[in-house]
């Protein structure tokens, strides 16, 4: 196409790319002149003008978002309060959970790691809806259970309370009449005793324990040693056998070693220790007779009426080789566990069916919590001042 004189280059290539008909034919177009071109070009410059607009907005309509105003509206829309729907509440099977959580995630995610926190939190729930399902006997079933289990730990954690404890067998001794006390009257007979515990304790020498220390009843420690004093008595129907030995609950930084344990039965004195490095006694000491075992008193004939008295003194022994920095702040326990010397091989129901016969045919045994006398003497109450082996 012939560019005219009187069109600008801008002007003649807006014409060609809006007049494709002038491009192809415009030279060859009958009575095409100068007017005419002249005529055209105003409006072939007005729609190129549009074109070109049209173009620009539609381009920046198209134009991919960036990422900071992406994020832009992901935070607007965050801001706008969402609307709670009220959705009925639904039970899941684990099944039914795992697969719908596979077809949503895929194989890529552990199905078992979610129903494992998931589940914890509708156990209790779970479980008091149990609870409240149950008919009355299976729920008073149910609580007594608990309750057995939660007086036996009771027992069992008040066993093994406290550095010095005597623990008297209550199935085979206690249930037949015998009993411990902390005084020689016998005032609040019992299966168990409890020492304080000494506390901060440093080492001292044998000859700094009081001479009276076996004079004393129940519970009398001093400075650095712990000191108790007890009697057992049998006020039962029957003579019986017991063995009462101390042993060592537990021990830390080998306080063992420099331990002295003196023990007095019936006014006889013994004191006992770990043995030396080389295996022998420590002097004037008998050396334990295990590692947990410290000594053991075993009395085959315990008459009714009998009553025995023990006074048990632990303490550190500064003169010991092994009695060094290395054991401060170490701790020990000690207790004495009275046992039967024959134990009956019955059964735990059998024996409490025969309390039970015994105590509704009236054989039963003199109370333990009393101080009453068979007939064996003429003395209506046992104590250590009126027992039979004097």
């Amino acid at each position: 196409m012939a560019k005219d004189k009187n069109i600008s280059d801008q002007e003649q290539l807006n014409l060609e790319l809006d007049d494709p008909l002038a491009g192809a034919f415009g030279d060859e177009l009958p009575g095409a002149g100068a007017e005419a071109a002249q005529g055209a070009a105003p409006a072939a410059k007005a729609a190129g003008s549009a074109s070109s607009s049209k173009k620009k907005r539609g381009a920046r309509k198209s134009a991919p978002k960036t990422l900071a105003e992406k994020g832009e509206e992901a935070l607007n829309a965050a801001e706008k309060p969402k609307r709670k729907k009220n959705r009925p509440a639904q039970i899941w099977r684990n099944e039914d959970l795992k697969k719908a959580i596979e077809d949503e995630a895929g194989d890529d995610i552990d199905t078992d790691v979610i129903l494992s926190s998931y589940l914890p939190r509708r156990r209790i729930k779970m479980a008091a809806q149990a609870i409240l399902r149950m008919d009355r006997l299976r729920l008073f079933l149910f609580l007594g259970i608990l309750l057995v289990i939660f007086l036996f730990l009771m027992a069992f954690l008040q066993e093994k309370a406290g550095n010095f404890t005597i623990n008297l067998d209550r199935l085979e001794l206690y249930r037949k009449g015998i009993a411990i006390s902390a005084d020689g009257d016998f005032t609040n007979p019992t299966a168990r005793l409890t020492a304080s515990p000494v506390i901060n304790a440093t080492n001292i020498a044998g000859s700094d324990i009081p001479g009276n220390v076996p004079d004393i009843d129940g519970d009398h420690n001093g400075e650095n040693y712990m000191a108790y004093t007890y009697y057992l008595r049998n006020a039962g129907k029957e003579d019986v056998g017991y063995i009462a030995s101390v042993v060592i609950e537990s021990c830390a930084k080998g306080v063992d070693k420099a331990a002295r344990v003196a023990v007095w039965h019936n006014g006889e004195k013994v004191v006992y220790a770990a043995p030396s490095a080389d295996g022998s006694p420590e002097e004037g000491c008998v050396n334990f007779i295990s590692d947990t075992v410290v000594c053991t008193f075993t009395e085959e004939n315990f008459l009714i009426g009998n009553v025995d008295k023990y006074t048990i003194v632990i303490w550190l022994d500064g003169d010991d080789p092994e009695c060094v920095d290395a054991i401060v702040g170490g701790s020990i326990e000690f207790s004495m566990n009275v046992k039967s010397a024959n134990e009956d091989d019955t059964t735990l129901f059998y024996k409490f069916v025969q309390d039970i016969v015994d105590t509704l045919t009236g054989n039963d045994p003199i109370s333990a919590a009393g101080t009453e006398s068979p007939d064996f003497t003429k003395y209506h109450n046992v104590t250590w001042d009126t027992r039979r082996n004097q």
